[in-house]
């Protein structure tokens, strides 16, 4: 279940004015300004390496201030950011300027009513769906999106998200949707909209986090990196067999 809020599309449209100038300037500098950089970086790598090669247009749905659209768009891709916060897209756009990157263009407009211009080869929500209030109209507009045979991608927080912390501290302070967006909902949602087929893969954040550790680095013995190993390898099959629950989901339309 989503947290109770007032108005929480208002709160996504007004997320970034109320930022402040530190969280705008982090915001601006993603992936590389976060924490959790490594992570988003795996799942960056990951997605470019299912996609087909450039150029392809790709469509963004709930860019932020775009750097996922940037990232696609240095790799050859033809992408079209979309985002319900004005000032998000506004900084999407300054970036581009700044770094040169001609290959991408940002679009203020709600995801769950936009009309995509032309077809696109693929449709991305990266930690965007959930943020939705009406998930799925944000799912009819990636199908109407689509050209045949075209993938979307869902790489979104699974069961359980709407309890974290983070969620509800992002939903006291800014009143925005933090709904959990498992995939075997995704796919349920998707599936009535008319995509095809489904592929649930574990999200490759998750599999970098459970093989590639730091821990590895803090053991004193042999014995003891074994042990730290097969912990790791243990997470990794964990996380494939819940791939339904917490996971990436792909669909053909």
């Amino acid at each position: 279940m989503e947290m109770p809020a007032t108005d929480p599309k208002a709160g996504e449209k007004a997320y970034y004015r109320r930022l402040g100038a530190d969280g705008v300037a982090h915001a601006r500098g993603k992936p590389f300004s976060d924490a959790e950089c490594g992570k988003y970086l795996v799942d960056m790598g990951a997605l470019l390496s299912m996609l087909e090669p450039a150029p392809r247009r790709v469509l963004d749905l709930g860019c932020g201030t775009g750097w996922t659209s940037l990232f696609m768009a240095r790799a050859g891709y033809a992408v079209t950011g979309v985002d319900l916060a004005e000032d998000a897209v506004a900084v999407a756009r300054e970036l581009a300027r700044e770094e040169g990157v001609t290959t991408v263009s940002f679009v203020a407009a709600d995801y769950e009513s936009f009309t995509a211009e032309g077809e696109y080869d693929y449709v991305l929500f990266y930690d965007a769906l959930h943020h939705a209030e009406d998930e799925r109209a944000a799912l009819a507009t990636a199908y109407r999106a689509l050209k045949p045979g075209g993938v979307v991608f869902a790489f979104e927080p699974g069961a359980g998200h709407h309890r974290s912390a983070g969620a509800q501290k992002a939903v006291a302070t800014y009143g925005v949707h933090e709904k959990d967006m498992p995939p075997r909902k995704v796919w349920k949602l998707g599936r009535a909209l008319g995509f095809r087929r489904a592929l649930f893969l574990p999200l490759p954040r998750q599999i970098g986090a459970s093989l590639y550790r730091r821990d590895y680095l803090r053991q004193s013995s042999a014995g003891a990196l074994w042990i730290e190993r097969l912990w790791g390898y243990a997470r990794a099959l964990g996380r494939i067999a819940g791939v339904r629950r917490s996971g990436l989901l792909v669909m053909w339309k």
